[in-house]
This record gives C-alpha cells, structure tokens and sequence, in this order.
C-alpha cells in the first residue's frame, strides 16, 4: 500500500549550501545566523532566526538533550534541499531522514492553519492558528 506524507517544513539549505548546527545554533557557510531570545519558559524557549533576510520563529526545549541539537556540516548537491521544522527539537526533518529532493517540493505555506500540541493530549495551540510563517 503506497501512500503520500506531506510535511511542512522550512527550507533552510539551498544547492551549494554548508550547513551545520552546534548547540542548537545554526550555521550557513560557516557563518552563525543570528538571533534572538523571545520567550523562556521552564520547557522551551522561543527564539527568532534570522536565515539571510527572512527572520523566523523557531523552539528548543530545554530537558532535551536531543541528538537534533547538533548535526556536522552537509554540504548540499545539486537538485536537493534541507529543511528544518520550526520546532527544532521535536521535528522530523533533514536531520533525521535525508535531504529532499526538489521534486518532491510540491508548495509553499504562508501561514498556519492548525496546530496541535503533542505534548498536551494533541489540543490545539490557538495562539498559533493562522499565524504568519
């Protein structure tokens, strides 16, 4: 049974991109992007990235020590892509399956429609519903 899993995620590496993180800071071409602490709680922090003129939100939780907080730097070939989800330490991405190739980039989203809370029995975030990406 074949089936079609479509994921929203952000494209952070281009072709002929380096990218790396080290403690969950992110680095292209070997520099540090740049950002900013927005808000801590005791689980997560809020931080806004700024990928080379487009600033974006994206959270760490602070009890993970996940293997999703560091990767070595990849270089990305041509006709293929990395993508990183906004909740960097609970995401399914790049880091984890492969880097994707451009014909299996099938859209772009502007804003978010539904967002559930996985760590809260799934109920939905609704300060998150129809925020701007």
């Amino acid at each position: 049974m074949a089936y079609d899993l479509r994921r929203v995620k952000r494209v952070i590496g281009v072709p002929g991109d380096t990218i790396s993180m080290i403690n969950k800071v992110l680095f292209m071409n070997g520099q540090q992007l740049p950002f900013n602490f927005d808000l801590q709680t005791a689980q997560f922090s809020d931080n806004t990235e700024d990928l080379p003129g487009l600033k974006h939100s994206v959270r760490f939780q602070h009890s993970s020590n996940s293997r999703l907080s560091s990767f070595p730097p990849v270089n990305i070939a041509e006709g293929f892509y990395l993508a990183l989800g906004d909740n960097r330490d609970r995401s399914s991405d790049s880091c984890v399956s492969r880097l994707i190739p451009r014909s299996e980039i099938v859209g772009r989203s502007r804003n978010v429609v539904l967002s559930l809370n996985y760590d809260n029995y799934y109920l939905p975030r609704n300060d998150r519903f129809f925020k701007v990406l």
